[in-house]
């Protein structure tokens, strides 16, 4: 059993929806499933760190009302504390932490590579929201630092932990669809989340919000690398305006399997303009079709829906991030979002215990080793689109990906 100095202080670099649910009457993620680490034992304080007060203050009102659902006491120690802006809170927070402790990052995509620098500097574990970063220089930038410093970085791509798509990747490792021909996703959130992200829109784009999370799925289900990526995105000429503002991104993928040489492809379509009365957040379907087989999964609709007089009709996903109440009174933060952190919160105890070495995590884990992949993609779809919907290659797997602009697999002139 761990003693409490043996648990680690976790820094949250971010307070936004992801982490306690501003601007929603929910309490997100990150900081319910900490306060359930916390009371479990497993973790030791909890600091904050923001830019604004009024974040911190929001932050602050959050925890109030968690602490009274789950009958927790928990605290967190914020930065700032004096009530000033501070975009340099997260530096003064790394700078008084001691070991053990690890940070979560929850800051806006432009802004990955730089924080998650620091804290890598600062010798601190680091579990990161995707994506890991917005190209494959920030992300080879990454590594080498992880490498110098002797640091874990993971990725929070969730996903990996839900129970429908651990249910595919044993399904796809059986044999039982055959070769794979092609998968099919469907991604989409309501139009209210992309006016939420309006100080950082510009530097982002619907395909790297979402559909990021489909191609670490897909590279993790199969064990595949891609090869080469086409994006179409609408409205057509919102491109030369910059891509954050096309409301709708289509991307075909070209995957190799490593071991058989068989190749398949994806198509992942995206949105962030479903109507804001649609009965769920997001919608999200998976079908992968091979020789021999079959897999659809609607993991928007989860077989629950509730439908009131305030709300209208909902379609509620169970598995994700609750917060439940047990038979003995106590309510506990469960779903395959905490699981993704609490793996990361595991991870670094047994990093700080020596029961595991850094190396043995990069292979086994969304480390950011394993996010080259999505981070490719991603980066080959913004110059798809930047091209004018051209193929673009993505050659050599693993650290040394790279996209090559407007070359085709063959390496013919596009």
């Amino acid at each position: 059993m761990t003693t409490s100095g043996d648990r680690p202080t976790v820094l949250i670099i971010g307070a936004g929806l992801y982490v306690c649910g501003r601007g929603t009457d929910g309490y997100g993620t990150v900081l319910p499933t900490l306060v359930q680490a916390q009371r479990d034992g497993e973790i030791g304080e909890i600091w904050v760190a923001a830019v604004h007060p009024e974040s911190i203050q929001g932050l602050r009102r959050k925890l109030d009302g968690l602490n009274a659902l789950m009958g927790t006491q928990a605290t967190v120690r914020c930065f700032p504390h004096d009530g000033v802006v501070d975009p340099q809170s997260y530096q003064k927070a790394l700078a008084q932490l001691r070991a053990p402790a690890c940070a979560i990052v929850v800051v806006p995509d432009h802004l990955h590579a730089s924080v998650a620098a620091e804290v890598i500097r600062s010798g601190v574990h680091l579990l990161m929201v995707k994506p890991l970063a917005p190209t494959l220089a920030d992300a080879h930038q990454l590594m080498g630092l992880l490498d110098t410093h002797q640091v874990y970085g993971a990725v929070d791509f969730h996903k990996r932990f839900d129970e429908a798509n651990l249910l595919l990747r044993r399904t796809l490792a059986e044999g039982r669809l055959g070769e794979l021909r092609h998968i099919t996703v469907e991604f989409s959130q309501r139009a209210t989340i992309r006016s939420s992200f309006q100080s950082w829109l510009p530097h982002t784009n619907i395909f790297q919000y979402l559909g990021v999370h489909y191609v670490d799925l897909i590279s993790f289900l199969t064990g595949a690398r891609p090869v080469r990526v086409m994006a179409t995105g609408q409205p057509q000429a919102a491109v030369r305006d910059g891509l954050w503002r096309l409301d709708a991104i289509q991307a075909v993928v070209e995957w190799v399997d490593a071991t058989s040489g068989h190749s398949f492809v994806s198509t992942i379509l995206t949105n962030w303009i479903d109507p804001d009365r649609s009965p769920a957040m997001s919608t999200q379907r998976i079908t992968v079709v091979g020789t021999q087989g079959r897999y659809e999964s609607d993991q928007t609709y989860r077989g629950v829906r509730l439908v009131t007089e305030q709300g209208g009709l909902e379609e509620l996903n169970p598995y994700f991030s609750q917060v439940y109440p047990l038979a003995t009174g106590e309510r506990v933060a469960e779903g395959y979002g905490p699981r993704s952190i609490r793996q990361f919160l595991s991870d670094v105890r047994d990093l700080v215990a020596g029961n595991r070495r850094v190396s043995e995590l990069r292979t086994c884990r969304p480390s950011f080793q394993e996010a080259l992949v999505s981070t490719a993609v991603i980066e080959a779809v913004a110059q798809s689109l930047v091209d004018g919907e051209q193929w673009v290659s993505i050659e050599e797997p693993g650290p040394r990906v790279s996209a090559i602009r407007g070359r085709t697999r063959e390496g013919a002139r596009t």
